[in-house]
Formats: structure tokens, sequence, C-alpha cells
């Protein structure tokens, strides 16, 4: 038993069928690759931030210690003044000279 020819409209309707299905992967396709870079864009600008921030957080921690020690220097050096002038038994120098 033969089938009947499909007519030309029959082809004509199953290629626009196909060329839709086609473009419709296309554009998916497209859409994949523009998420896909904008992904990486986003990722990179992630990775940049997150590189800044530690820098900025190790710059702040050499800050920190810097000011811990100048203050711990400062404290030292008035504790030992006062040490020296007491076991001395002088009396420290006057801050401000009076006038008679």
């Amino acid at each position: 038993m033969k089938m009947p020819r499909k007519t030309d409209g029959e082809k004509i309707h199953e290629l626009e069928k196909l060329v839709a299905t086609l473009s419709e992967r296309i554009d998916t396709a497209r859409n994949e690759m523009i998420d896909g870079e904008r992904f990486a864009v986003l990722e990179e600008r992630m990775k940049s931030l997150q590189e800044s921030v530690s820098n900025a957080s190790t710059k702040r921690s050499a800050v920190l210690t810097g000011l811990g020690i100048a203050i711990v220097t400062v404290i030292l050096t008035l504790l030992g003044n006062w040490i020296l002038a007491h076991l001395s038994g002088s009396p420290p120098p006057p801050s401000v000279p009076t006038r008679n």
C-alpha cells in the first residue's frame, strides 16, 4: 500500500515548524551564552572586590599594629621616667618656670 505524497503546502508547513523550533533553540542558546558572559563578568568583579577587601584588611591591621606599638612605647617611656625620678630622689623639673 502506497502512502500518498505530501503536498507542497504540507511540506511548507513542516518546514515552518522546523524553522520555528530551530529559531527557538538558537534564541535559547544565545540567551544562555549571554547569561554565561554576564556570570563571568560578575564572577570577575566579585573576585576583584574580595581582593580589595583583603588588601584593606591587611592595611588596617598594619596601621592598628603600629598604633598599638606606639601607645605601648609611650606608656613604657612615661613609666620608666616616673620610676627613674622616684629612684633618684630628685624632684622632677618644673614644667612651667615661675617668676619671683
